[in-house]
C-alpha cells in the first residue's frame, strides 16, 4: 500500500478514527456475541483517508446477497470515512458484465470498483488497475479462492498479475443428509456389505460414492443417490471438473508437475505449455478424462434421466430431500429446506472446486486510493465475520473462519459448515478455465458433447474418448484463434 504523507489534517483524521472505532467496536460486540479477536500484527492496516470533500465510491456488480453485503460494509466504511459514501449499483447477473464493459470501454469514471466472477475475469482485466501483494494480507486470505479469477497469467511476460481481490468463499463440495449418514444401523449394514466407511468425510475416491449410491437406492432408502449437476446450458462445466480433478491431480502425464494447472487455464488444460505452442493443450482427452467421464455418467444414473429432467443450480434443492445428498456450491445451502439437517464434506479425496467472486479497481476511477482502502476494509477479518453472520456468505479470511468456528453461540450445523468449507477451500483447485473464449465457445462445445454422452444408452471407454476428443478439437480451435 502507498504510504500517505502526514498532513495538517492528520489530527482531524485521528479524532474521526477514534470516534468511529468506538462505534464499530460496539457493533461488533453486539453482532458476534463473543469477544473480538485482537487485530493481528501482520494484518495490513486500514488507512483513513485525509479527504474532507464529499466523495462517492461507486461499486458495480450483480444483484443478490453479495451486493447487499458490499453495501452494508460500505455503510460501516462510512463510519471510518465520514466524507465518503459507498454506493453499490447492481444489475441482473445476465446483464452486469455487459453494463460494466460498456462503461469501461468508453473510459468512463462512473464506476470505481468493478465486480466480476471467475469466468468473466479476463473480460474486464485490461480495464483494471494491477494490485500489489503488499496491498493485502494474503497470509490471511484463502489463496486458492484468490487464484481462480483474481490472478491473470500474462502470456507475454510469463508472469502472474493480481487484477482483483476475492471477497467471499464459495466452493463446490459434497452436502449430505445427516439423518441418513448418522444412522448407525445403516452405517453398520453398509460397512458389512461394502467394507468401507459410510461417513462422507472419509471418502477417498469416487468409487465409494457410487457404492453408497447403489446401496441407498437398491435398498429403497432414498430415491436418488448423490445429485450432481448435468444441466447442458452451464452446469456440466462445473460438475465435470469436480470429478476430473481426482484424476488430474494424480496423473503427471497431463498435469506435468503442476497439479492445479496454469492460472486461467486450470485443470482442463495441461499444466505446462509445450514447445511450439503459445497455449497449453486440453487435458481431458486422455485416459484420466475418460475415467472421469464414465464416473460422471454413472453418478448421473442415480438421479433423474437428463433426457427428461436435468439437475441444475435452480432445481437441485427440490430433489435434495429424496437424495443421499448432492455436489453443490456452498451458496446453494440456504435454498435447501431443513438445511440444519445438512452437513458438508470435501469432494472424495479431500479437495474442492472454486466458484468465487471478485472486486477490482477501475483504471478510470477518480478515487483509486479510497477504492483500495475500501477493498482492504471489506476483506478484513471482522467485516468478513459479518458476511457470514448477517448474509450467510462464507469468509475468505482465515482469521474470520477460525473465530466463527469457535463461536459457540452459533448452531452446531453452521459451525460444521464453516469447518468443512474452510478445509475444502484451502484445497479448491479443480477448476474449469476462465480464459476469454470460455463462455462464448468452450462451455457450449464441451457441454453439448458431454451431454450427448450422458444421454446415450452406450457409455464405454471408446465412445467416451471420441466425445472428449471432439470437445478438445473445438477447444484448440477456439484458443488458437483467440
Amino acid at each position: 500500500m502507498n504510504k500517505k504523507a502526514i498532513s495538517t489534517l492528520a489530527i482531524v483524521a485521528i479524532v474521526i478514527v477514534i470516534i468511529a472505532v468506538i462505534g464499530i467496536a460496539s457493533y461488533f460486540i453486539l453482532i458476534n456475541h463473543h469477544p473480538a479477536i485482537p487485530t493481528s500484527t501482520t494484518t495490513t492496516p486500514i488507512m483513513v483517508s485525509n479527504t474532507t470533500a464529499p466523495v462517492t465510491l461507486t461499486v458495480v456488480t450483480f444483484s443478490g446477497k453479495s451486493a447487499q453485503f458490499i453495501q452494508y460494509a460500505g455503510e460501516l466504511f462510512h463510519e471510518l470515512h465520514p466524507n465518503v459514501q459507498v454506493q453499490v449499483v447492481t444489475y441482473p447477473f445476465s446483464q452486469y458484465i455487459d453494463k460494466e464493459l460498456t462503461a469501461l470501454s468508453a473510459h468512463s469514471s462512473q464506476y470505481d470498483i468493478i465486480g466480476f466472477t471467475s469466468t468473466s475475469a479476463l473480460d474486464v482485466a485490461k480495464y483494471l488497475l494491477p494490485l500489489n501483494e503488499s496491498d493485502f494480507n494474503f497470509s490471511d486470505i484463502i489463496y486458492p479462492q484468490e487464484d481462480f479469477g483474481g490472478l491473470y497469467y500474462n502470456m507475454t511476460t510469463g508472469k502472474t498479475e493480481i487484477i482483483g481481490i476475492v471477497y467471499e468463499t464459495a466452493v463446490y463440495l459434497m452436502a449430505y443428509n445427516a439423518t441418513i449418514f448418522n444412522n448407525q444401523t445403516l452405517a453398520q449394514e453398509f460397512e458389512q456389505e461394502y467394507h468401507m466407511n459410510f461417513s462422507p468425510i472419509t471418502y477417498e475416491n469416487w468409487t465409494v460414492v457410487l457404492d453408497v449410491d447403489q446401496f441407498l437406492v437398491s435398498h429403497n432408502i432414498t430415491k436418488y443417490g448423490f445429485l450432481i449437476d448435468d444441466h447442458v446450458a452451464h452446469g456440466i462445466i462445473d460438475a465435470f471438473p469436480a470429478v476430473f480433478g481426482w484424476y488430474y491431480f494424480r496423473d503427471p502425464s497431463i498435469n506435468l508437475g503442476n497439479p492445479s494447472g496454469l492460472p486461467n487455464y486450470n485443470i482442463m488444460f495441461e499444466g505446462k505449455i509445450l514447445p511450439g505452442f503459445t497455449y497449453p493443450l486440453p487435458s481431458f482427452n486422455s485416459t484420466a478424462g475418460v475415467n472421469a467421464l464414465i464416473t460422471y455418467r454413472e453418478l448421473v444414473n442415480y438421479e433423474p434421466n437428463p433426457s427428461q429432467i436435468q439437475i441444475s443450480y435452480d432445481n437441485l434443492p427440490e430433489f435434495f430431500s429424496k437424495a443421499a445428498g448432492a455436489f453443490l456450491f456452498t451458496s446453494q445451502l440456504s435454498y435447501i429446506n431443513n438445511s440444519k439437517d445438512v452437513l458438508l464434506a470435501p469432494l472424495p479425496g479431500g479437495y474442492a472446486e472454486t466458484g468465487t467472486d471478485f472486486l477490482g479497481i477501475s483504471k478510470y476511477s477518480l478515487h483509486p486510493q479510497l477504492a483500495l482502502e475500501f477493498l482492504q476494509f471489506l476483506v478484513s477479518p471482522k467485516v468478513q465475520e459479518i458476511a457470514f453472520l448477517k448474509f450467510g456468505k462464507f469468509p475468505i479470511s482465515k482469521q474470520a473462519f477460525i473465530s466463527l468456528i469457535s463461536n459457540t453461540s452459533l448452531p452446531a450445523y453452521q459451525r460444521e459448515w464453516l469447518q468443512e468449507t474452510y478445509k475444502a477451500a484451502l484445497n479448491a483447485s479443480a477448476n474449469p478455465p476462465n480464459i476469454p473464449p470460455t463462455y462464448p465457445e468452450l462451455i457450449p462445445s464441451f457441454n453439448n458433447d458431454v451431454f450427448q454422452f450422458l444421454t446415450s444408452p452406450q457409455y464405454n471407454a471408446t465412445y467416451a474418448m471420441q466425445i472428449l476428443q471432439e470437445a478438445a478439437n473445438s477447444w484448440v480451435k477456439a484458443v488458437s484463434q483467440s
